[in-house]
């Protein structure tokens, strides 16, 4: 039986240490191989150099060769300081931009999780996304958890759940209950809100549409517990007025992790991110996970 893998992006930055540590604890929860991924410096080697630029070339080669052997060891310290501790730890040292790097590598290892870090809160509201986050969540063929703050120990005890009933909100669902802590709440919530045609509509169009919610949370809620959750956690299935994101955005303050599918029933295509997602893993304040 193979060993299920999670990458964890690896720059030696403090929001990859943040990463890596959620990604130890997502690992050691599913009885996962963690595998650390750093992705190498791009540059190419200079052609037809002047003879006069030759010293600086060569200096820049010795300073690059350098550059790579501090992080391929860095790496190595961080694995061996990570292994004994419960979990499989391997490495991988890509060439490549570290956006696509990450995706190849989880692609060719059948990896069912990427790991990656993003930077901290701004002094806005919302917070921003890195580059190779943002790009690795949209161009991922896999699961992609953004992990914000400390992770938590013995798995996630706060977990929101996206639901619009679609397939990728049943898998959003499954992903939730993996890196569920044991007595966990997980909070399964549909968002709606009212048409922007409705203003002429009847005074009691408004609590149709409620009872229409409602009503599918309900059929919602006898489907997924058909089959029980994992033992010791506890569900809820609500439906709240809002546009989808914004409620998963005023729930996110309370929670540890969210969770919701990569497209819901308008998805294109499975690498393109749906615009849910999309505002969930710029807005929401703790760690994200895109299913797929």
């Amino acid at each position: 039986m193979s060993t299920e893998r999670i990458v964890v992006g690896v720059d030696f930055s403090s929001g990859s240490e943040r990463a890596v540590e959620h990604a130890l604890s997502v690992a050691r929860r599913r009885g996962a191989e963690l595998v650390l991924a750093h992705v190498g410096v791009i540059a190419e080697e200079p052609q037809d150099l002047p003879s006069s630029m030759k010293e600086t070339a060569d200096t820049w080669r010795s300073l690059l060769g350098a550059r790579l052997a501090e992080d391929r060891a860095a790496l190595g310290e961080l694995r061996a300081r990570l292994s004994g501790q419960g979990v499989e730890v391997s490495q991988l040292f890509l060439d490549g931009f570290a956006d696509t790097a990450l995706a190849g590598a989880a692609r060719e290892l059948g990896a069912s999780l990427i790991v990656v870090g993003t930077h901290g809160r701004t002094g806005f509201k919302r917070l921003l996304l890195g580059s190779v986050a943002g790009k690795t969540v949209r161009g991922a063929d896999t699961s992609v958890l953004v992990a914000r703050g400390e992770a938590p120990k013995g798995g996630y005890h706060r977990i929101v759940v996206g639901t619009d009933f679609s397939d990728q909100a049943t898998k959003a669902l499954a992903q939730a209950y993996q890196c569920a802590a044991p007595e966990a709440d997980v909070r399964v919530v549909h968002g709606w809100n009212m048409p922007y045609a409705s203003a002429d509509l009847p005074g009691d169009f408004l609590a149709q549409l409620r009872d229409a919610a409602e009503l599918s949370v309900n059929q919602y809620r006898e489907e997924i517990l058909r089959d029980p959750p994992p033992a010791g956690v506890r569900v809820r299935v609500e439906a709240m007025y809002g546009s989808p994101a914004a409620v998963l955005d005023d729930l996110s303050g309370a929670a540890d992790l969210v969770v919701v599918g990569s497209h819901g029933r308008r998805g294109v295509r499975r690498c393109l991110l749906g615009s849910v997602a999309e505002a969930t893993v710029r807005h929401a304040r703790c760690t994200v996970l895109i299913a797929r």
